[in-house]
């Protein structure tokens, strides 16, 4: 393995995982407001806006790696296990 395809790597997961605990806290807050009887359109512009972010983000990865294919595997991979360990986290946390 080369220290680009390292590099890509690395860049794919660490991307990947600010990715994914930034939705996730994004998502946790806009539940919270559910109960709350807040605006229906302002939720679905949060969710739009955390999609376009994440997208924007794996993009931004792609644009920077020199492998774009590695890394774009390596930040979904990443994305899910934030979002593994983040929902784990929470539903460990309530019991």
């Amino acid at each position: 393995m080369t220290a680009g395809t390292t590099a890509d790597l690395l860049l794919g997961l660490l991307a990947g995982l600010a990715l994914g605990a930034l939705h996730l806290l994004w998502l946790r807050r806009a539940s919270a407001l559910l109960g709350a009887g807040a605006n229906t359109g302002a939720l679905l512009a949060g969710a739009a806006l955390r999609l376009a972010v994440v997208l924007a983000g794996f993009a931004a990865v792609a644009w920077v790696a020199m492998q774009p294919g590695l890394a774009l595997i390596a930040a979904l991979g990443g994305f899910v296990l934030a979002r593994t360990l983040g929902l784990w986290r929470i539903r460990n946390k309530a019991r």
